[in-house]
C-alpha cells in the first residue's frame, strides 16, 4: 500500500479523498490476489461474496483512519452484520433500476465523527458487482457528504444514483 497521510483535523472532503485514492490503487490488486477464492465462494454464498472481498479491501485503509481519531459515528448493535469492519448492511441502499442482474450497484454509507466526536460528514462506498457470478464490473467507488441524517443520506444517495 502506497503511503498515506491522513491527518486529525481533516475535514470529511479530505478523508474522501484519502479513501478515494486507496481504492482506485488497492480494488483491483486485491481483486486479483483473490479472485481465485472469491469465484468458488459464489456460487454458495451469492451476494455475501462481495462482503467477503470488502473485508480484504477496506480493513487497512480503515485502520489508518482510526489511529487517526476518526471513527464511525454508528454504533454497532449485536445483530448487525458488519462488512470491512466499519460498513453496516442495514447502513446500504441497493435498487434493480440502478443496474442489470450483471452491473448492480450497492451503496454503503458510513457518518464520521472525529476525536472530539463531532460529525465531520458521511462517506460513501458504492459497490457495482453482478448478481449472475462473481465479478466487480467496475471499480468501487467512494465519495465524501456533507449529509449526517440518515433520511438526508438516502435522498442523497437516490439523487446521485437517478441523475446519473
Amino acid at each position: 500500500m502506497a503511503t498515506v497521510n491522513i491527518q486529525p483535523q481533516m475535514t470529511i472532503y479530505e478523508l474522501g479523498e484519502v479513501l478515494s485514492t486507496y481504492i482506485k490503487e488497492q480494488w483491483k490488486e486485491v481483486l486479483n490476489r483473490n479472485i481465485k477464492e472469491l469465484e468458488q465462494l459464489f456460487p454458495k454464498y451469492e451476494d455475501a461474496t462481495y462482503g467477503i472481498y470488502l473485508d480484504k479491501l477496506i480493513p487497512p485503509i480503515w485502520k489508518l483512519i482510526k489511529e487517526n481519531g476518526f471513527r464511525s459515528a454508528e454504533k454497532t448493535k449485536e445483530d448487525d452484520f458488519v462488512i470491512g469492519g466499519c460498513l453496516h448492511f442495514r447502513n446500504s441502499m441497493e435498487k434493480a433500476k440502478w443496474g442489470t442482474p450483471h452491473h448492480e450497484k450497492r451503496v454503503f454509507w458510513i457518518v464520521i465523527e472525529n476525536q472530539y466526536k463531532d460529525e465531520i460528514g458521511t462517506l460513501l462506498l458504492e459497490l457495482p458487482h453482478s448478481h449472475i457470478e462473481f465479478n466487480l464490473p467496475a471499480p468501487p467507488k467512494s465519495l465524501p457528504l456533507k449529509e449526517i441524517k440518515r433520511q438526508e443520506i438516502i435522498k442523497k444517495i437516490i439523487q446521485l444514483e437517478e441523475n446519473l
